[in-house]
């Protein structure tokens, strides 16, 4: 009868500890979600930095604009933060996108924007997302 009580408390200590470790890492991961994406660095002496058109920053833009915005600043983001590309296109941003060439767009936008080395400002970030975001823009 011992073997069986010892086992019994073994198997609650396990799935008491594999409970812990589960909740924790969704604390964790909602945690990371929250933060702010306004950190973004000071602004580099390239073109960027000092766009020609800035939009205004109360301007409303049109929600696929909006996504690839918030796709442009949490890869900078990442890229300061030092977390691998492959998480930053698993985001649910792009991972859930419908379309698949509407997915590879911001597949796109991420990883220009994962690649971009030069620090840049949270509005040098915006004006040049939306002027590529403007219908007839190029693609990254």
């Amino acid at each position: 009868m011992g073997v069986f009580l010892r086992w019994g408390i073994l198997g609650i200590l396990s799935v008491a500890a594999l409970m812990y470790a589960y909740n924790a890492s969704k604390r964790l991961a909602s945690t990371h979600e929250r933060k702010p994406a306004a950190r973004i660095a000071a602004p580099a002496p390239d073109e960027l930095a000092e766009p020609a058109e800035e939009p205004e920053p109360e301007a409303a833009l049109s929600p696929h604009c909006e996504v690839e915005w918030l796709v442009a600043r949490r890869a900078v983001d990442s890229r300061r933060q030092s977390e691998p590309l492959d998480r930053v296109l698993r985001m649910q941003e792009i991972a859930w996108q419908e379309p698949a060439e509407r997915r590879e767009r911001l597949e796109q936008v991420a990883t220009r924007w994962y690649e971009h080395t030069a620090p840049i400002s949270a509005e040098a970030l915006r004006s040049a997302v939306v002027r590529d975001c403007e219908p007839g823009a190029p693609a990254p």
